[in-house]
Parts: C-alpha cells; structure tokens; sequence
C-alpha cells in the first residue's frame, strides 16, 4: 500500500461545479480537499501518463468516466481511499468547509474570493466573461491517500487545483491497511456520487456533520443534503467533465457490511468511508 501526501504551496483551489455559463458570474463552491479525480490528473502529469480525451461520439458522460479509469489502469492504480486531512499533529476527515477531528473538535479553512475578468487577444476584457474564483487558506495542511497500487515518488511539485494552484506530493511505501468492510455509523470522506439518485443497498443517510462555530466543534445534524459535484476540468482534454447529484463529503451514514468506498466510481475513490469519531 502507498500513503500519498499532498502539501498545498500556498492556497488552494478544489473547485466542486462548472461555471453555469460563461456569461454569468456564478456561485463558485469549493472544498477544502482534492477530490480522487484532480488527484488522478496531477499525478498522470506527474508520472507522465497523459488522460485519453473522449471523441465527441457516443455518450460524453461515460466516455469521461472511461478516460478516468483508463487513466487509473495505466498509473497502476487498483483502489483510492482517502482523504485524511493532517493540520499539525491531529488527523481528521473533510466536510465541506472545515475538518473533523475524532475528539469532536475541528478546524474551519478561511476563504477568500479573487474576481476576474477573461482577456482577449489585445488584453481587453473579454465581454460577458467575469468570473469569480475561490481560494482556501489554513497553515501546515496536508492531504492522505491511501493508494493500492501506485508507485513511490519523491517529493515533488505539481499542478493541482484550478487556477493554476500547485502542491508538493510524496508517495512512500506504508504497512497501513484499508478497513475490508464498514459497518456502523461512517463519514463520508469523498462525494457519493449517484447518477441514478439512488444510495447503494448497504447504506442509510442519517444527516451531516455541522460546524458550531462558536465552539468550533463538529456535531450532527439530522439533515441530508444532495449537491451538484462536477469531476473537475481536464487540462489534457480542454473541457470539463460530468456533473452528478451526490452526497458530500462529511455526510453521516448507516453502513451494513460495506466496502470501505462504494457507489458510483468507488475504485477510483469515491464513497470513500470511514467509521465515526474513530482514529484516522
């Protein structure tokens, strides 16, 4: 098995839907962690394995889902778990906007909104292409994957997150070992993705973890909610990928004898869980 540590160089851009159009200066929403599919593209580019850009025949959707997976085989990957999200010393799990800690505790990531404007050719604006970009701060950050079948990699830079952001990565071999079924109150640590808007058999929502600020601690919440997750842009294929509705990250479930990722793409790391207020 091989830890993959991902250490944001300065702020960070994980960005969660498309832009509606490019007309519009549309909500921009962010999370706080790299999604498996922006992890799959920084390290294609890293290793040298470039993406397979769909034809523009057939269905869109699933040819994109098949250059991601193609993308996953040739890198050698059998199975994403993660992320964990490491701040100092405490290992905890994304929600949305902040990490949780098994102590309860947790640590919100400050954002900042950078506006801009798309320019032409002779440096002009661009008309009808304002667009908002969203950027996380927190200090001494860095990201777990838990990756069957990749390669060690030194500590090196690269291109992750929109904007342009980079990160320094380091793959090393670990004898850590992925829960082989789940059953139990989980977390959801990546979105579950549901093409069809149905939860596999094995699992109940049970609400959401919420922030108290004021404390900032994480509780539950009994309320569950579906979002738009997009799969990111592809640098390689110059567009962007397939949106589905999808349980985010810090979603609280019932699991009965699950794999520790299902639904919707789970090889590739998706539906990643992990057991409530448990030690990462």
């Amino acid at each position: 098995m091989i830890e993959l540590r991902i250490v944001p160089l300065g702020p960070a851009r994980f960005g969660t839907r498309n832009v509606a159009s490019p007309a519009v200066a549309s909500r921009d929403d962010v999370w706080i962690a790299p999604p498996p599919s922006t992890v799959l593209g920084a390290l294609g580019d890293l290793l040298g394995v470039q993406a397979r850009c769909p034809q523009g025949v057939g269905n869109p959707t699933q040819a994109a889902e098949e250059a991601l997976t193609a993308l996953a085989d040739q890198l050698g990957i059998r199975r994403m778990w993660g992320p964990l999200v490491k701040i100092g010393d405490k290992v905890g799990i994304p929600a949305m906007d902040f990490a949780a800690f098994p102590d309860g505790s947790a640590k919100k990531f400050d954002k900042k909104t950078r506006i801009g404007l798309a320019l032409t050719e002779q440096k002009a604006a661009r008309p009808g292409h304002l667009y908002r970009a969203t950027y996380l701060y927190t200090k001494n950050v860095a990201y777990i994957y838990y990756i069957d079948g990749l390669t060690v990699i030194k500590p090196t830079a690269v291109r992750l997150g929109g904007e342009g952001r980079s990160a320094l990565v380091e793959a090393v071999e670990t004898d850590f070992k992925l829960p082989e079924r789940v059953s139990g109150t989980a977390v959801l640590m990546t979105p579950l993705l549901m093409p069809d808007g149905e939860v596999p058999p094995c699992l109940r929502p049970k609400g959401a973890l919420k922030l108290d600020a004021k404390e900032c601690i994480a509780k539950p919440d009994e309320r569950v909610k579906v979002l738009q997750w997009g799969l990111g842009f592809s640098d390689v294929c110059r567009e962007r990928r397939p949106m589905y509705p999808a349980l985010p990250p810090g979603t609280l479930v019932e699991a009965h004898d699950c794999p520790p990722t299902v639904g919707h793409m789970a090889r590739l790391g998706y539906g990643a869980l992990h057991p409530y207020n448990t030690q990462p």
